[in-house]
């Protein structure tokens, strides 16, 4: 058998498809059988009920072993010579894998409702089918993973054993699985409001419809991958099987899906909130507009992502099919993504502070606005990220369609984007702070000035990241 750098990067993406979407099946009925086991002890009838919910989650390993199995089998490594696998079918196989394997991962949130699923079952048996309903729904994500990846295949040519595509396509194939690879996470926070959901409906069957709702809002930031991914692969002509963009719009769309697939991970502070969200209208009724008003603040850091990819699409010339930009705004963008994208883990933070002012405000409707004022301090590492991106977008030349930078500045703007990117996740300490500045202003009013100099103290080391962002865009000789 012939071994060529394409055929090392496609066995490479069937590894990738496999073992990402392993993790997360292995993970998911892990935690299914856990609570399975544990419902033996108290019900041992509920064993096959127990096993049903416990399948749940390894449909994301299937998906995984399915499209693993075709790039072996499409490249010839399985039932041929193999080899003749060019550079750019190699990352479009990279792609694929991205997308069906990090999608794959969203079987830990589906594990996280199939085991309530379980415990719920066993206090009520009419509840079996309601738990059902929400154990599937984070089953979508691994859906959209699947079928970008099957897309990439296809219209790249590798089911049809018809190699023949660019450089540049590869590199897009890569930004969709990325965009709806890493958006595929939002899963987890899905499962965390689903768990909540079986919880209050096993409780009170009226709960069921509200809870539905709460359980359907993480599910935005998948959509916004799975679109990024669809314009990716439509406006580089993979799905025309036309492709005239270039190396420049490829490494384009590698940044345009870091931004929004990464930042969808922000489903998972909206699935605390979510979650808190249910439990407070199972008990409260009137909690339900507020508790949903909480709940689409941390939607904000997937916003800034879904708009930055866009912006570098458009602005690319991958939307207009007239693809003008230098290898340096191609690299640049990634520098923009990485900023927007890392920082809206920030929303993990805002998650759990919006959660404790989702409690507090249904015990006492007094404490809506002084909660939403601790809620919206996370959001501040977002809006650095999202600043940084902007600056690199605007500075290189990317907004303007007039790059004048060197390719080494625009791969060196990817450091500025580690940083601010990175120290953004302070907003997690941040937030368990705020959550606590809630409570403790829940209990005396006067606790509430002191505990926001507490809850602002962690923004310091966001503003370390955007102060040697900063500098690292001056010193590298972008601004002038």
């Amino acid at each position: 058998m012939v071994i060529d750098i394409g055929t090392v990067l496609a066995v490479t993406g069937a590894g990738l498809a496999v073992g990402l979407s392993a993790i997360g099946s292995g993970i998911g009925v892990g935690i299914a059988g856990a609570a399975g086991a544990a419902a033996l002890a108290a019900r041992p009838e509920k064993f096959g009920t127990s096993l049903v919910f416990q399948a749940v989650p390894q449909t994301q390993g299937i998906y995984g072993l399915l499209v693993a199995v075709l790039i072996l089998l499409s490249t010839g490594v399985l039932g041929g010579e193999g080899g003749g696998v060019s550079f750019a079918m190699g990352l479009a196989a990279i792609g694929a894998g991205l997308a069906v394997g990090l999608a794959g991962l969203s079987a830990i949130g589906q594990g996280i409702a199939a085991a309530a699923g379980i415990s719920a079952s066993v206090q009520k048996e009419r509840s079996v089918g309601r738990s059902l309903v929400f154990s599937v729904i984070p089953e979508t994500q691994a859906i959209y993973g699947l079928l970008a990846a099957v897309l990439i295949l296809s219209f790249t040519g590798f089911l049809a054993g018809d190699l023949a595509v660019s450089d540049a396509a590869g590199l897009a194939a890569i930004g969709a699985g990325s965009a709806v690879g890493f958006a595929g996470l939002s899963a987890v926070g899905q499962g965390i409001t689903a768990a909540s959901g079986i919880t209050a409906s096993a409780r009170r069957t009226e709960a069921f419809g509200k809870s539905l709702v709460f359980s359907v809002v993480p599910e935005t930031q998948a959509i916004y991958g799975l679109l990024a991914a669809i314009l990716i692969m439509a406006f580089t002509g993979i799905l025309t099987q036309d492709v005239t963009a270039t190396l420049a719009a490829g490494f384009a769309a590698i940044g345009a899906g870091l931004a929004v697939g990464i930042a969808g991970l922000s489903a998972i502070g909206q699935g605390i909130t979510a979650a808190a969200g249910i439990s407070a209208t199972a008990e409260k009724d009137e909690a339900f507009g507020k508790s949903l008003v909480f709940s689409v603040i941390p939607e904000t850091q997937a916003i800034y992502g879904l708009l930055t990819a866009i912006l570098i699409m458009a602005f690319t010339g991958i939307l207009t099919q007239d693809v003008t930009a230098t290898l340096a705004a191609g690299f640049a963008a990634i520098g923009a993504g990485l900023a927007v994208g890392l920082a809206g883990l920030s929303a993990i933070g805002q998650g759990i502070t919006a959660a404790t002012g989702v409690s507090a405000t249904a015990e006492n409707d007094e404490m809506f606005g002084r909660s939403l004022v601790f809620s919206v301090i996370p959001e501040t590492q977002a809006i650095y990220g999202l600043l940084v991106a902007v600056l690199i977008m605007a500075f290189t030349g990317i907004l303007t369609q007039d790059v004048t930078v060197t390719a080494l500045v625009g791969l060196a703007t990817i450091a500025s984007g580690f940083a601010v990117g990175f120290a953004g996740l302070s907003a997690i300490g941040q937030g368990i702070t705020a959550a606590a500045g809630i409570e403790a202003t829940a209990r005396s009013g006067a606790a509430l000035g002191r505990s926001l100099i507490f809850a602002v103290i962690a923004e310091t080391f966001a503003i370390f990241g955007l102060l040697i962002a900063i500098l690292i865009l001056f010193g590298i000789g972008v601004f002038g």
